[in-house]
């Protein structure tokens, strides 16, 4: 079971955060008279674990219940759902109550929508003709705190929608969460995006700012002085490699969810190694693939060394890109073409019709560290023994010099750049003063470091989040490193949002 965060040594205020939204829920089921059922859809019930305990949502006469295609099982008569603004849910609620009805049952019904309302999901309630029976609400949980450091906006799909299906709605969800971030910290002066999303983000916030703006008169200089965005787009390889950190291990092996794990019965005490993927060196990427789908082993396994060698070679020639893709559906059924659809409309599994950049940005960037120390780290390579986060070394970069040294680099990559000065806080610290500690700017106000933001469109890994909790510990760094994400994520939790689901 998950156990809500402490965040007392956040350099943050992070618990003013959550004790926000836990009065804003309370809220909303104590103006709900009496006892009442809460139908929460699961993934949002892991969610909520870590802004409010169980014990006191009881304490206001509720019952507890997880979203399902079956009716709701209670006494009481009136039902709140509690649900994100998801289209497909509201067959269920449609549901539940069109059964409720057929069987005489008298109730009240509530949708608080997560963390806004959509026109397409009271839509679908209309056309099921259960629209006028339910009192309809919004719930803006935009932001959950994971840890000390760490803030996710719970979109499990961020990379998917945008990449896939143009749907650009969540680009608006994480604009609003850093803008109410804005309203408790003040106005972010610098900020700095690669990538089309992020710099979508970034224009979508300076609207925001410009139609609600946040009211910075009593803030001497903000705490959050730089906002680094960057897409997931810019680096697929870091996801695609096996994590060696020990959250990062936990992650790709049992899956960490809010914050814990479960272990089956079967796993406690015995010790059992691992299944490893070995590439026998006198073999090549193509022969080993080949071999992996012939024996068919996990697809998901497959699909992640195919991206990988995609990404890095700019695609995959043409009779070898046709031949594997027909294969693949051969061995693993051709109800997968629409997952290979979805993977080459993202740009992740294609054929090959350009140069790869992959070895002068790997060369640019120092991407492959050899002797790292992993025991004894003096580089962020160490998160993959040897292999530095393409993502974390632009973070240095924006950080120490900014964008301007790296022009040629960042048109290497995919996506436009952007560096923004916002909000009119003349004496706020520079990004040049962001280079080291000798400045008299590193301190704000009240002695703290200044603040940098570091928000992934499209999630984050645990090695990523590792890596940059190492360079905010080097000594001599000038910034603490606040990490924002649309979901943390793995290769394989990410290959897997591109499955599509039938039936």
């Amino acid at each position: 079971m998950a156990q809500i965060p402490n965040l007392d040594n956040s350099p943050l205020n992070l618990k003013s955060l959550r004790e926000q939204s836990q009065r804003d829920l309370v809220k909303i089921l104590k103006d709900i008279r009496g006892k009442k059922c809460l139908v929460i859809e699961p993934k949002l019930g892991g969610s909520l674990s870590l802004i409010i305990q169980t014990s006191l949502l009881k304490e206001y006469g509720i019952e507890l219940r997880h979203l399902s295609a079956e009716p709701v099982q209670t006494d009481f008569t009136k039902v709140v759902y509690l649900i994100p603004s998801q289209r497909d849910l509201m067959k269920f609620i449609s549901s539940h109550v069109h059964s409720d009805i057929s069987k005489g049952l008298q109730r009240e019904y509530y949708i608080y929508f997560v963390p806004r309302r959509e026109i397409q999901c009271e839509r679908i309630l209309e056309e099921e003709k259960v629209h006028h029976l339910i009192t309809i609400g919004e719930y803006p949980l935009y932001v959950v705190p994971l840890d000390e450091d760490i803030l996710s906006f719970e979109l499990d799909l961020a990379y998917k929608e945008c990449q896939v299906d143009g749907d650009t709605g969540s680009l608006w969800h994480i604009a609003k969460a850093i803008h109410k971030l804005e309203s408790s910290f003040g106005v972010i002066p610098n900020v700095r995006a690669k990538g089309k999303a992020s710099v979508l983000v970034t224009d979508i916030l300076n609207r925001m700012q410009t139609e609600e703006p946040v009211n910075s008169s009593d803030m001497a200089v903000p705490e959050i002085n730089t906002l680094i965005l960057i897409d997931r787009e810019v680096d697929m390889v870091t996801p695609m490699c096996s994590q060696l950190t020990y959250e990062g291990l936990l992650d790709e092996f049992l899956r960490i969810h809010n914050g814990s794990v479960e272990l089956d019965s079967s796993i406690m005490g015995v010790q059992q190694e691992g299944k490893k993927i070995k590439v026998p060196l006198n073999s090549s990427c193509f022969e080993y693939i080949e071999e992996m789908i012939q024996k068919q082993e996990s697809l998901i396994n497959v699909l992640r060394l195919l991206i990988l060698f995609s990404v890095t070679n700019s695609g995959l020639p043409k009779k070898h890109f046709d031949y594997l893709r027909r294969e693949l559906l051969h061995s693993y059924g051709f109800e997968h073409m629409a997952t290979l659809n979805n993977l080459e409309k993202a740009g992740l599994f294609k054929r090959q019709e350009s140069k790869s950049n992959w070895l002068t940005v790997k060369r640019a960037l120092q991407l492959v560290v050899e002797d790292t120390d992993t025991a004894n780290p003096n580089d962020i390579a160490y998160v993959f023994s040897g292999y530095a986060p393409l993502s974390i070394r632009l973070v240095q970069h924006a950080v120490r010099s900014g964008w301007r040294p790296m022009e040629e680099i960042l048109k290497l990559l995919p996506g436009p750049h952007t560096e923004t000065k916002r909000g009119g806080f003349t004496s706020s610290q520079s990004f040049d003063a962001l280079q080291g500690a000798s400045s008299g700017l590193d301190k704000i106000a009240d002695g703290r470091r200044s603040l940098v933001l570091v928000v992934f469109v499209g999630g984050v890994t645990f090695a990523e989040i590792s890596a940059l909790r190492f360079l905010s510990a080097q000594e001599g760094m000038a910034y603490d490193l606040i990490i924002g994400t649309t979901k943390i994520i793995n290769g394989h939790s990410l290959v897997e949002t591109f499955f599509e689901s039938f039936g």
